[in-house]
């Protein structure tokens, strides 16, 4: 989560989105900047909202340029899943993966772990439920939405953000089951909505 009183911009990082790389670039922008999840890296606006209320007092949002990048839910939950498979998750047997298939992580992780797998859209809603961005960016066309956000703030640097944090390999669509997928796409049904009707354009 980065918000730049000086660009009039609010950054709001979703999971598994390159929001770290995002960081890199804009951070040196921001007057507050939450790079670490403990410190509520991937909070929704809403509760960005609810806890910064003295500082949004201080700037009218509607003024800022408000963007985030969602992810196709398969690929979403796939990331997820893989990326917390890694050794440094092991010494936190609640986020950990890599002793578990993907039965199992439906099973007893995403029950543990609701926050991580909330439906994305939510964290770029107000507490009404209204869409709150001016560009939502779909991850597979990452690059181009860089450009327009680039092209707004005018910060060049988004061009060729850097390689970080990437998910290590893991499995992939073609094993999982159908019941798996359609358990993904029951759960994030909102999203696919969500991305089909606002992804990849500018909202003012």
């Amino acid at each position: 989560m980065l918000l730049s009183l000086t660009k009039k911009f609010l950054f709001i990082a979703n999971l598994k989105t390159a929001s770290t790389s995002i960081e890199r670039v804009l951070g040196t922008y921001s007057e507050i900047r939450l790079s670490q999840s403990r410190f509520g890296k991937h909070q929704s606006f809403a509760e960005f909202a609810e806890r910064f209320r003295w500082i949004l007092n201080l700037a009218n949002v509607n003024d800022l340029f408000i963007f985030g990048v969602m992810r196709e839910p398969v690929d979403y939950v796939l990331s997820l899943y893989n990326s917390h498979r890694v050794e440094q998750f092991r010494s936190s047997p609640k986020l950990y993966t890599g002793n578990m298939d993907f039965t199992q992580f439906i099973a007893e992780w995403v029950p543990k772990n609701v926050d991580q797998l909330r439906p994305q859209h939510s964290r770029f809603t107000s507490a009404e439920g209204r869409l709150v961005t001016n560009l939502l960016i779909s991850f597979q066309k990452l690059e181009a939405g860089m450009e327009m956000v680039a092209d707004r703030l005018q910060v060049r640097e988004l061009l060729s953000l850097p390689k970080t944090n990437p998910s290590p390999t893991g499995i992939g669509r073609a094993d999982l089951t159908r019941e798996q997928i359609a358990w993904i796409n029951a759960r994030f049904e909102r999203d696919r909505e969500f991305m089909e009707k606002f992804c990849d354009r500018i909202v003012e």
